[in-house]
């Protein structure tokens, strides 16, 4: 029986270590991604691209695109609490609903002392106001409970310095109901935008002033006792344009459906990254939306073009997988008896 058993042991574990190689050659090929915070994020947004949308990108919250993830929950009781805190809803129009929850996260601690906190929502959200801690997207994050809590239109803008990577910025917008128009808002670098006569600026009309007709633009701080985000108004106009051929639209505002995710708050207390592929197996990671064009055509293939070799990296560790689970299960089957051992 030792003998007949052998040859079909054999095949199985010959199938076994090849679907191993297989796995470790799909590891291999993801490691010079894994060794920087700036490489995963270019490796997750590449998973996350999307084609461009029928929609385009210039739509108004009256007719939302139907892909685009509105928050579909409550707001948590922390925000909702602190938007009555700061009696949002008393405040006669949406921009100044913007500028107070801007004044709330800017100068709720003493000092800002920056860098990314990388936690949950409200860990984010207490961390900025009590200790000054938080990056940009720290900001963004808490920016964007609030508006929802307050029942303010949001949406998030980003842009990239290196091939949508991991250097660049994030910025939101709100929908002023009463102007009916979108508004920019550099909350994390205290700063709004306004034409020569004082109109402020949507993030496109931002973006296109910024290559048309730059001298056009005037920089404002949204909270005049907080620091700017620049002492230098020169290297903020520079970090600005350096990043104006990347921009990229969040195709969502889901903060709050996000946190409460399982996978995301299993994962969450690992690795931010881990949080976030919970976030993408459990489908409430907002897709983005890249502004494409001439300038960043080279950057934009190279980003499809790892998004294809991640998927067809995954339908190969898949299988793998499934290969290596089924040979190990049949080694198990027919592995000898004990009377065939003697």
């Amino acid at each position: 029986m030792l003998v007949k058993l052998a040859p079909v042991r054999r095949r199985w574990v010959a199938l076994a270590l090849a679907c191993l190689l297989v796995l470790l050659a799909c590891a291999a090929m993801l490691l010079p991604y894994l060794r920087s915070g700036s490489e995963l994020v270019r490796l997750r947004n590449a998973w996350l691209l999307q084609d461009a949308p029928r929609s385009g990108v210039n739509w108004t919250p009256a007719a939302w695109p139907a892909d685009f993830r509105q928050e579909p929950g409550p707001s948590m009781a922390l925000f909702a609490t602190q938007a009555r805190a700061l009696k949002l809803a008393e405040l006669p129009d949406d921009w100044q609903r913007a500028q107070a929850i801007s004044r709330h996260l800017l100068t709720g601690s003493a000092v800002l002392h920056g860098g990314a906190i990388q936690s949950d929502l409200q860990t984010t959200y207490r961390r900025i106001v009590q200790r000054g801690d938080g990056y940009c997207g720290d900001f963004v994050r808490a920016f964007t409970a609030l508006a929802l809590a307050a029942d303010m239109p949001v949406r998030q803008w980003a842009f990239s310095f290196d091939g949508f990577g991991g250097h660049g910025h994030v910025w939101p917008e709100i929908w002023n109901r009463q102007a009916q128009r979108w508004q920019l808002v550099d909350v994390f670098n205290n700063a709004y935008f306004t034409t020569a006569d004082g109109q402020i600026l949507s993030a496109l009309a931002f973006r296109q002033a910024l290559r048309e007709a730059p001298d056009s633009i005037r920089m404002h701080r949204l909270v005049a006792e907080a620091r700017p985000g620049y002492a230098e108004p020169a290297k903020a106009w520079d970090y600005y344009r350096r990043g104006q051929n990347e921009w990229y639209l969040w195709w969502g505002n889901n903060v709050f459906e996000y946190d409460r995710a399982v996978l995301v708050r299993a994962l969450g207390g690992l690795s931010r990254s881990l949080e976030q592929v919970g976030g993408i197996v459990q489908d409430v990671q907002p897709r983005l939306q890249v502004l494409e064009e001439p300038a960043n055509l080279n950057q934009l293939q190279a980003l499809r073009s790892l998004r294809l070799q991640l998927q067809w990296l995954v339908v190969l560790a898949a299988v793998a997988k499934l290969g290596l689970l089924l040979s190990l299960i049949m080694l198990w089957r027919t592995r000898p008896s004990r009377q065939e051992t003697r």
